[in-house]
């Protein structure tokens, strides 16, 4: 009998608060695998123990509620340590909402969960449904499709909210990451949940219980060993392919590293201009051709602001432009006669413009996937929460689109948040980058922004594009079309990047098809899994 064998079963004899315990335990030791931190071991520890809750009362009645409370308590300890620096943004100055961030964050850990537990009841489901078919190593697959499947749904779902997906935690290893150029992240995090579960087979009864997790290591293996040979096969062609180094236009990132607690202080906004000024041409290369600032890097309406757009002209390289994030108001006459999101106020939208040296705006971007109860009010038409806690909504800005300016290679924008979601960046005709402007003052030095940033790093792999990547206080970075951190500035520092726009690799199979990948690769996985029938029980 193997020496796993009894851990399963004594699992499986946990009740009551006991149970509730291991459970939250496990999901919150997964949660540690994430970035920042990386400790990997700890998600094939909450996986397999999942696993094993799940598989120990395979042979009883059917109890659909501990199943689906094993993994909602599962994800409830998983999202609370994933997504605690929420509560940073409640402690900004002057915290008035303070008490009410823990809860908060429990409340939407408590959300995430549902679809941990649905998949948990879709498991054992399953199981049960078809008797012997997914027995031994065929279960843990079939865990990791209706993993997917719920990770799928919690990114799409009410507005959606794909925060620290299962492949993240592979985001150490630029190589590792390189499956998402083919099925996204979901493709990777289906990958993720079948090799890190994969060791829960050897509790099982049957000879050669080690061979599964053995074919897992030399399946990670392999997906590393690829993955970095491709992306430095795709590099090499790449800027075989582009431009010379010199022909292809320096940036100059700014990172202002402005404090939340004084960035809408009116008395300050002479300051922040200045340092803004400042940072945009000290010891400023004559190759810099465009400066980007970050998301609401003013505090005002730009468009309607002539006199300070005029006062940028100084500041933008000749031939060149400013591309800075701001809100803004209505801009022609039919945005004028548009009803508000909210009632005797005039229409607001959280913005990219770009600014010629002319000081004229040449292009804007108008963000799309606004932040729920952060930047729009839920039911704002029905529950008038204005009244008590603030303006808090912005206008929905249009759909994705391509920007392209004479002199500046098309891109496409992502605004804060919009990151972290896979399939609503890059629009037809493709761009040659990706800018990514945010402001994480908000979450001070926590977890947020890191895990963040992985977020932009994933976009890259997925599209094959570099993403340029500017922010208040950080992390500033400039990132190539295969994941990698060309350059960086650390958190809560006040600094510049000058560099290259690295080039666009050739389109990836997931910015063509997209989710069309994610499910080949899945109908793979489930043909392996059922076609054929195990010897063994």
């Amino acid at each position: 009998m193997s020496r796993f064998a009894s851990w399963p079963q004594g699992l499986g004899r946990l009740t009551g608060w006991r149970r509730i315990v291991v459970a939250l335990a496990l999901g919150a030791a997964a949660g540690f695998s994430m970035p920042p931190w990386y400790v990997l071991p700890l998600m094939p520890i909450g996986l397999v123990g999942l696993v094993w809750l799940l598989d120990s009362g395979l042979g009883d009645a059917p109890r659909r509620r501990r199943n689906f409370f094993d993994g909602f308590l599962w994800g409830l300890g998983h999202f609370s340590v994933g997504c605690y620096w929420i509560t940073e943004a409640f402690f900004v100055p002057p915290a008035i909402f303070a008490p009410l961030g823990p809860p908060i964050v429990i409340g939407l850990a408590a959300l995430l969960s549902l679809f941990v537990g649905t998949a948990c009841v879709l498991y054992v489901a399953t199981i049960r449904a078809m008797p012997g078919r997914f027995a031994g190593w065929r279960r843990v697959p079939l865990f990791a499709l209706w993993w997917v499947v719920a990770e799928w749904g919690r990114g799409h779902v009410m507005t959606g909210f794909p925060w620290n997906p299962a492949g993240h935690v592979w985001a150490f290893s630029a190589p590792a990451l390189q499956p998402a150029a083919w099925v996204g992240v979901y493709g990777l995090s289906l990958l993720t949940i079948l090799i890190l579960a994969m060791p829960a087979t050897l509790a099982d009864a049957v000879p050669r219980r080690w061979l599964p997790s053995v074919v897992a290591a030399v399946l990670a293996l392999a997906i590393g060993v690829t993955g970095g040979l491709s992306l430095e096969a795709r590099l090499a062609e790449a800027n075989a392919r582009t431009t010379p180094v010199e022909a292809r236009p320096m940036l100059r990132l700014v990172q202002p590293n402005i404090p939340q607690g004084e960035k809408w202080k009116p008395e300050l906004r002479a300051e922040h201009a200045a340092r803004f000024a400042r940072l945009s041409t000290v010891g400023r290369p004559p190759e810099v051709a465009h400066v980007i600032w970050p998301e609401t890097a003013t505090s005002f309406l730009l468009a309607q602001s002539p006199s300070y757009l005029q006062a940028l002209r100084a500041l933008i390289p000749k031939g060149g432009y400013l591309l800075l994030g701001a809100p803004r108001g209505p801009m022609t006459a039919e945005e004028e006669r548009r009803p508000s999101a909210l009632a005797d106020s005039v229409p607001i939208w959280n913005s990219l413009h770009v600014v010629d040296d002319q000081g004229v705006i040449r292009a804007t971007y108008d963000k799309n996937h606004l932040v729920p109860l952060g930047e729009y009010l839920p039911l704002r038409n029905i529950i008038p929460l204005s009244d008590t806690i603030g303006r808090g909504s912005f206008e929905f800005g249009e759909k994705r689109q391509t920007i392209a300016l004479p002199g500046l290679p098309p891109f496409a924008v992502a605004i804060c948040y919009e990151a972290i979601f896979p399939d609503e960046i890059v629009a037809k005709p493709r761009p040659a980058w990706i800018l990514n402007v945010t402001n994480d003052s908000w979450f001070g030095t926590s977890s947020g922004p890191y895990q963040h940033m992985i977020s932009a790093r994933l976009r890259a792999v997925e599209e094959g594009l570099p993403v340029i990547r500017v922010a208040n206080t950080g992390i500033t970075a400039v990132i190539d079309g295969g994941g990698r951190v060309l350059r960086q500035l650390a958190m809560n520092v006040e600094g510049v990047i000058d560099e290259r726009l690295p080039p666009a690799l050739s389109p990836t199979p997931y910015g063509q098809y997209g989710d069309v990948a994610l499910l080949a690769l899945m109908v793979m996985v489930a043909l392996i899994i059922s076609v054929h029938q195990p010897r063994h029980p």
